[in-house]
């Protein structure tokens, strides 16, 4: 430890490794010489004369300046001259040759920078703002403006913005000078890569906002009641409801007095599809109320009911031994028989009236009303839970989850156990002791949107409401809105990320579970390499374009730019056009196609770094600020025949947009760059570039496989009692 303390020499050495080489100084020995005869004899005098000295009380110079002690503190004395010596001459002589010049950026090296964030460029000393302004380069050729704050330099770019998926090179040469005069000494390069564009995000539908978690209101009793047997108004302001007496109740959903519409016996209340009448069960007869009038018909049908429901606009019921309709002449018609052994009832008939769920014993069936023919769904002792809102899938219950099928039986996805219902919107509800779930019909966006208990949840048209059952009574309240629907080009993106992921990675069986049969053939043939090594080498890539050519199969198209790179800097790169289709089995996009596109060598002009195409839109965006003379004959669209298509081209901040244009959905068209576009810097495209794309797809929406319809909202009806008897 060093132990060295001169308080002095402190207040001059304030540097700490100043300090630590005087206290280093201070404790040095020097090595005794060897002693022979004559030298002893002369220090043995030399002793005696100082210890007479002593005796005298005069201090001996001799010991004083030659001690080793001495001999340490002489040294730290002159090492302590030259160093003030220097510190005194670079304060002096602030622009001098000691003082070199540090050029730093925050986004030096960075590789995903903010496209608005503008470059700041840091030096550790005052610099001459002209010479240093005009000494910055940059590639791709770009209009910037300069702003300083004290030592910082900001560069923006006149458009606003960078371009995106670029590697930017800002070059501050030699001709830069500080305050004082003095030069960079060499020129000094900031390097960097842009994020990709934004992409726009899918607004949700507007939401009340809940007044508690979920806005959870108490209605009112069902007078013990175990099940909730109910329908919604088809403005969804008010809810129909059958309670443990057999009393047909209607209630408004914001709360208020209870209308009785038939006193008792009632069952399986049913609103038509247009939402103007509501069938029930009554004293084994089928009642409709017309709400317009408040008129209610009596239908007197055979056999006996047992379920009612509408199949268009016409009544239709099960019954012990099939489900009937009523022909013209009054008479019961027979859509479909059941089967006619074991304990056979009918629990639900689907929206459309195409579908019937039935019970026999404890299994559970589909029958399909058309032809009569039956699909049993999941083992024994599975409970029927809904139909998707138009009917052509249906979810059921066992006792270890809830599944989503199809009307031939066959399993779509698997949820967790619970409750459900399924509203317009492809969310669906999953009720129960303890919580309450939401997610779409494939599994995607599940989430637990409120604790405690939610039995038989049912979603109101709106598709925002929904009521349920809790201790025995009527409570209503308010959805959370699921996140935007992934895009079938949202879901295909997502593999393409992984398998470019894994190629830069060097993981081959990675990137090859995501191709079928087809798409390894591709990688697999000589014109395609799945991993490229070398120098050099693939160190990052991007999405050009992308687009959905198909629906049925899905079917996207990505056109994917592959950049090499040399060390820290893009040198090429090449495009690979991959083409995505989804499994009918697992329902998970898979690379069914690829082919090699275009390469170039990077620093050769203006390039393409995005293009976005709508049916009456081309958006093209270059990394460099062009030359907008050069624009309206150097950017075009043709068709399939070759054939320019008349378009109104306009230029800002590196983006052309062709507007004017009718692109047909699926025809083949080609964005065409011509060698006489340039840039600002006067540097004209090297070779042609072409981009092949086909006129925008309609993408559908994924989950029950159907646009959702919003039924148009009805009044409210207020329903004339039904007196008893």
């Amino acid at each position: 430890m060093n132990h060295f303390h001169d308080p002095e020499l402190e207040d001059v050495l304030q540097d700490d490794e100043l300090r630590r080489i005087a206290g280093m100084l201070s404790t040095a020995r020097t090595p005794d010489p060897p002693l022979d005869e004559a030298f002893r004899t002369g220090l043995r005098r030399q002793l005696m004369n100082e210890a007479w000295a002593m005796t005298e009380g005069r201090p001996s110079l001799w010991r004083r300046v030659f001690a080793p002690p001495g001999l340490a503190w002489a040294g730290a004395a002159v090492g302590l001259v030259l160093i003030m010596s220097v510190v005194i001459y670079t304060s002096l002589n602030p622009g001098g040759s000691l003082q070199q010049i540090v050029v730093q950026s925050p986004v030096d090296g960075d590789k995903n920078v903010a496209l608005a964030q503008p470059i700041l460029v840091k030096f550790n000393q005052p610099m001459d703002h002209p010479s240093t302004e005009q000494a910055v380069q940059i590639s791709p050729a770009t209009n910037v403006t300069f702003a300083w704050n004290e030592n910082t330099m900001t560069v923006q770019p006149t458009g606003g913005s960078l371009a995106p998926n670029t590697q930017y090179h800002v070059t501050i040469g030699s001709g830069a000078k500080t305050a004082s005069g003095q030069p960079l000494s060499s020129a000094q390069t900031i390097t960097f890569v842009t994020a990709p564009p934004p992409s726009p995000a899918a607004t949700p539908t507007p939401r009340p906002t809940p007044t508690t978690a979920l806005g959870e209101k108490l209605l009112t009793g069902l007078g013990g009641a175990q099940s909730l047997t109910a329908q919604w108004s088809s403005d969804s302001s008010s809810i129909y409801f059958v309670d443990g007496k057999g009393a047909l109740d209607v209630i408004p959903a914001a709360g208020g007095g209870v209308t009785v519409i038939a006193p008792d016996g009632a069952s399986s209340p049913a609103v038509s599809p247009a939402g103007d009448r509501l069938a029930y069960i009554r004293g084994g007869k089928i009642e409709v109320l017309t709400f317009a009038s408040g008129k209610t018909d009596e239908l007197a049908v055979a056999p006996a009911p047992t379920l009612v429901g509408w199949a268009r606009d016409e009544v239709i019921w099960g019954a012990a031994d099939g489900v009937y309709t009523q022909s013209d002449d009054g008479s019961a018609h027979q859509l479909a028989p059941l089967p006619t052994t074991g304990a056979v009832a009918v629990v639900s008939l689907s929206p459309d009236g195409s579908h019937a769920a039935y019970t026999q014993d404890q299994d559970l069936f589909v029958l399909d009303l058309s032809n009569g023919k039956s699909v049993q769904l999941g083992p024994a002792n599975t409970a029927f839970l809904g139909w998707s809102p138009d009917g052509p899938e249906l979810v059921y219950g066992t006792a270890d989850n809830d599944v989503v099928a199809n009307l031939q039986g066959v399993t779509q996805s698997t949820l967790p156990a619970g409750e459900a219902t399924w509203s317009s919107q492809d969310a669906i509800l999953i009720g129960g002791d303890t919580n309450l779930l939401q997610t779409r019909p494939d599994g995607t966006s599940l989430g637990r949107i409120s604790t405690g208990t939610f039995h038989f949840p049912m979603w109101a048209p709106n598709d925002t409401t929904f009521t349920f059952v809790r201790g025995g009574s009527l409570w209503v309240a308010t959805a959370p809105a699921l996140p935007p629907e992934p895009t079938a080009l949202d879901q295909a993106g997502l593999v393409v990320d992984s398998f470019m992921t894994a190629r830069i990675g060097g993981a081959a069986d990675r990137a090859n579970a995501v191709l079928d049969s087809n798409g390894k053939a591709a990688y697999s043939g000589g014109g395609l390499s799945l991993l490229i090594s070398g120098d050099p080498s693939l160190t990052r890539y991007y999405i050009l374009t992308s687009e959905v050519t198909s629906a049925d199969p899905d079917t996207a198209r990505f056109v994917v730019r592959l950049v090499l790179s040399h060390g820290k800097t893009d040198v090429s790169d090449q495009e690979e056009v991959l083409t995505l289709v989804r499994d009918s089995t697992t329902k998970q996009f898979v690379i069914d196609q690829a082919t090699a596109g275009s390469h170039r060598v990077l620093g050769k002009g203006a390039e393409v770094v995005s293009v976005d195409v709508e049916s009456d839109t081309v958006k093209v965006t270059f990394d460099s600020d062009l030359d907008p003379s050069t624009v309206a004959d150097g950017v075009t669209i043709v068709d399939a025949k070759g054939k320019k298509l008349d378009a109104t081209a306009t230029y800002a901040n590196r983006v052309v947009v062709l507007t004017g244009l009718n692109l047909k959905e699926g025809d083949a068209f080609r964005l065409v760059v011509l060698t006489s576009v340039r840039d600002v810097s006067g540097q004209n495209v090297a070779a042609e570039y072409d981009l092949d794309f086909v006129g925008p797809v309609l993408v559908k929406r994924h989950g029950s496989g159907q646009n959702a319809v919003v039924p148009s909202p009805s009044p409210a009806p207020v329903p004339t009692p039904t007196p008893a008897g």
